[in-house]
C-alpha cells in the first residue's frame, strides 16, 4: 500500500502545520514556504489529485471557504491584492498530487513574479479554437 501524501497527513493530523481554519469537508493551513505573508494552503479533507477528480460541491465549499479567508487576511495583513493560484498536473507544475488552492495577499512592488503579462503569442489561430469549443459543446 503506498504511503499517503503529505496534504493527507496534515488533513489527519498525522504531520504538523499551522491550521488557520477546518470543517468536516476541507482545511487550511498555511504554507510552509511562503512567497509572501499569509501564504495559505486550502485543501479538501477527502484526497482528490486535481480539479479533474474534485467533485463540484466539494470545490464550491473550498471557494466559499477561500473568500472568508482572504477577505479577513485583506484586513489582517493590509494587503490590496491577492492571488488564487491552483496547477493540475506536473506540465502545470504541481508538485502535490492532491488538490490545493494557494492564497497568496499582494502587495505593491512585493518582488514576486509569479505571472508575466507579456506572453509570447502562440501560433493558435482564436476563430479555430472557437470553433473546437462550441463544436465539442453542441455534441
Amino acid at each position: 500500500m503506498s504511503q499517503k501524501c503529505i496534504f493527507c497527513q496534515i488533513a489527519d493530523k498525522e504531520k504538523q502545520a499551522y491550521i488557520v481554519y477546518e470543517d468536516d469537508r476541507c482545511i487550511a493551513f498555511l504554507d510552509a514556504y511562503p512567497v509572501n505573508e499569509g501564504h495559505t494552503l486550502i485543501i479538501p479533507r477527502k484526497h482528490y489529485e486535481n480539479i479533474y477528480d474534485i467533485p463540484e460541491d466539494t470545490l464550491a465549499h473550498i471557494m466559499k471557504i477561500s473568500k472568508g479567508l482572504v477577505m479577513d487576511y485583506r484586513q489582517i495583513f493590509n494587503s490590496i491584492g491577492l492571488n488564487i493560484i491552483q496547477s493540475n498536473g506536473s506540465a502545470a507544475k504541481q508538485t502535490v498530487f492532491h488538490f490545493h488552492l494557494h492564497l497568496i495577499p499582494r502587495y505593491q512592488n512585493d518582488g514576486l513574479a509569479l505571472f508575466r503579462h507579456h506572453f509570447t503569442r502562440m501560433g493558435h489561430d482564436l476563430e479555430d479554437t472557437y470553433l473546437k469549443i462550441t463544436t465539442f459543446h453542441k455534441k
